[in-house]
């Protein structure tokens, strides 16, 4: 297993960097560059900043990859190991950073040393705490790449929480460490948990003051100010000079980012977590309430079919009845039916016999008209012609 830590350090850049590739602490196998050759760092790195006139200021950032005292690996492979998390970390790209693995301890580890001017566009190296557990989850994908064991976040090697705490100077570390075990009173301390305690609820800039003020605490944060200031107010109160602390003092002394961009970010974060919540229990009790109105239903449904069963045997023995009176009907119908045809028949027998005997009397009619004319004709033509 390894941990990646960043090192708090006021030591010029080539003090540093000849303190990483002292002769007692590493051999030259076990030195490299990225972007750099080891023998020139220093001088590689100095002309970098000069190039971009950018000398001053933070000159370098210092990192430290630890193995675990029981880690079953050899100095060579740590340094490999080492070349690979340089080589992959986005964050060095464009960077020089020295590579140091030291076996002077019981633990194998390896010193980076980068170069805070990027000698492709001169751009000043900045890191977030994000980031910084972004290369701590870098290293351990390489480890367990390599069938290296895995810490447990914010565990150190024997399982014991891992110390985080820096300061530039050692009083003043040692100082916050003993406020941490509860040895000594620290307003840096108080007002770190109370910011730590209030960004995790409040969904504004305006709660978050709010609510460091109803713990005692003044919170000085103006648009135009690159910084936040917070205040005890009690020690304010007793006359103390030391109550006051900046956020970018706390970021360096407990690595928690407590920029502005990052608690409003926090803020966004516990805002949108508020409204999904509300959201959860608008859909919870909306299901419940439709799975109240779902039961009524089913409940009026039950009772309502119960009626139309009664309705349905009702209806039934209605039907039968109608049923039955309808055969009766149905049989007097056919009866009636067979009367009117015979009745039908009886009527067209007597037409058809009228119509013979007046078809008989027209004839008999007409004979009697041809015998008349027969006379009449006869009678002319013998002469006795008479009107």
């Amino acid at each position: 297993m390894a941990i990646i830590k960043a090192v708090s350090s006021k030591a010029p850049i080539k003090t540093a960097i000849t303190y990483i590739s002292k002769s007692e602490k590493t051999e030259s196998k076990l030195l490299g560059g990225y972007n750099i050759t080891p023998d020139t760092a220093y001088e590689e790195m100095q002309s970098t900043k000069e190039i971009w006139g950018k000398t001053d200021g933070r000159t370098y950032k210092h990192y430290v990859q630890s193995f675990a005292p029981d880690e079953l690996i050899t100095p060579e492979q740590a340094h490999e190991i080492a070349k690979e998390f340089v080589e992959c970390c986005p964050q060095f790209k464009g960077f020089e950073v020295l590579i140091a693995t030291h076996q002077d301890k019981e633990h194998i580890h390896t010193h980076f040393v980068l170069n805070s001017v990027s000698f492709e566009d001169g751009h000043k190296f900045q890191q977030k705490s994000t980031e910084l557990q972004a290369m701590k989850d870098l290293s351990d994908k390489i480890c367990l790449a390599h069938g290296l064991s895995l810490t447990y976040k914010g565990k150190a090697f024997d399982g014991s929480e891992r110390e985080e705490t820096t300061a530039y100077r050692k009083e003043q570390y040692r100082f916050l460490k003993r406020a941490e075990q509860g040895e000594v009173k620290s307003y840096v301390q108080d007002i770190a948990l109370a910011v730590m305690d209030c960004r995790e609820c409040a969904t504004s800039r305006s709660e978050f003051v709010e609510l460091m003020n109803a713990q005692g605490y003044a919170v000085k944060w103006e648009d135009n100010l690159k910084y936040i200031t917070f205040t005890d107010l009690l020690r304010q109160e007793q006359g103390e000079k030391q109550c006051k602390i900046r956020n970018n003092k706390l970021e360096k002394y407990y690595h928690v980012d407590f920029s502005k961009e990052g608690l409003e970010n926090e803020f966004v974060n516990n805002a949108r977590r508020n409204q999904e919540e509300q959201a959860r229990v608008v859909r919870t009790d909306t299901i419940t309430q439709q799975g109240r109105t779902v039961i009524n239903d089913t409940e009026t449904v039950i009772r309502q079919s119960a009626v139309n069963i009664n309705c349905s045997d009702t209806l039934t023995g209605k039907l039968t009845e109608e049923r039955r009176v309808t055969r009766i009907t149905l049989n007097g119908t056919d009866t009636k039916i067979k009367n009117s045809t015979a009745s039908r028949a009886d009527r067209e027998a007597e037409r058809e016999r009228l119509r013979v005997e007046e078809s008989r009397r027209i004839a008999e009619q007409l004979e009697r008209e041809r015998e008349e004319l027969a006379k009449r004709a006869e009678k002319i033509s013998r002469g006795g012609f008479s009107r």
